[in-house]
């Protein structure tokens, strides 16, 4: 095994362990799908990759609420897009990539949960 290959199994096993303990941009997803039409979320803005993991996906931050049919679309429009990362390279996002708000170039919150009134559940990362 070269040591790319070591580096790159070693970033999908830290990624597949963050996705254990937040949401992920396919059970966003699923979840935005369930949602009642008219029915609202915390504000989500432009996706971008995570600062704290190139390889994960971030939203800016908003206040106030959107509709979860817009959440919706700017999700599946990041589904298997590729981001550029901080410092470079490009990402793909799947639907097993852990999802944040986090502004761009900053390390931000993860997203844990949708609560049923629509208000984004985050936590810091551990």
């Amino acid at each position: 095994m070269s040591m790319q290959e070591l580096i790159d199994a070693m970033g999908e096993k830290w990624r597949r362990e963050r996705s254990e303990s937040q949401m992920t941009l396919g059970e966003m997803i699923e979840h935005l799908s369930d949602l009642p039409d008219g029915a609202k979320i915390s504000t989500i803005g432009e996706p971008h990759s995570y600062r704290g993991y190139y390889s994960d996906l971030a939203f800016e931050g908003g206040s106030g609420e959107m509709s979860a049919k817009d959440a919706l679309a700017m999700c599946n429009e990041a589904l298997g897009k590729e981001f550029t990362g901080y410092k470079g390279g490009e990402f793909l996002m799947e639907e097993d990539t852990p999802v944040w708000v986090a502004s761009r170039g900053g390390c931000g919150m993860k997203i844990v949960s949708i609560g049923p009134d629509g208000k984004l559940e985050l936590k810091d990362d551990e």
